[in-house]
């Protein structure tokens, strides 16, 4: 009776994976502005008082909400966006995954500014990060990256 209890309570706590797929599928297909909500909501939620500042964003960061919104996606989970390559063609620029848009190297310290003006990277980076709070496994979100932005 305890393991059946158990496995009740573990499930109860997640939602169904017919509701992680309509949602992935929501985050999929959104504008820009649901997008960017989205993802700031998601990052308050998961960074609650992180305090930005620190981090000392070069003044392109703060060009719209949703280039601020990548921007904080990287430094927190440039391990998340190093997972996936960018969908604009970057790599003629010598990145070699998302991260590098946002971060030298793809690493955290030095910004790249290329994400600023690219609308595929920060839109990817949020989607990136969402998809990954929902729970989706790399090679999902790598499916969908493809039937987004191409091959």
């Amino acid at each position: 009776m305890i393991p059946i209890l158990f496995f009740l309570l573990l499930i109860a706590g997640s939602p169904p994976a017919a509701d992680k797929e309509k949602e992935f599928k929501k985050i999929a297909k959104m504008g820009l502005r649901e997008l960017t909500a989205k993802a700031k909501e998601g990052l308050e939620k998961k960074y609650r008082g992180e305090k930005w500042e620190k981090y000392q964003f070069p003044r392109y960061v703060y060009s719209s909400e949703a280039v601020q919104v990548g921007y904080k996606i990287a430094v927190k989970e440039p391990e998340l966006l190093a997972k996936f390559p960018c969908y604009c063609f970057c790599e003629e620029m010598g990145h070699k995954n998302l991260a590098y848009c946002f971060l030298q190297k793809g690493a955290v310290g030095k910004f790249d500014d290329h994400a600023s003006t690219c609308n595929i990277c920060y839109t990817q980076a949020m989607r990136a990060f969402l998809w990954s709070e929902l729970g989706a496994m790399e090679a999902e979100i790598l499916k969908a990256f493809k039937e987004i932005y191409g091959q």
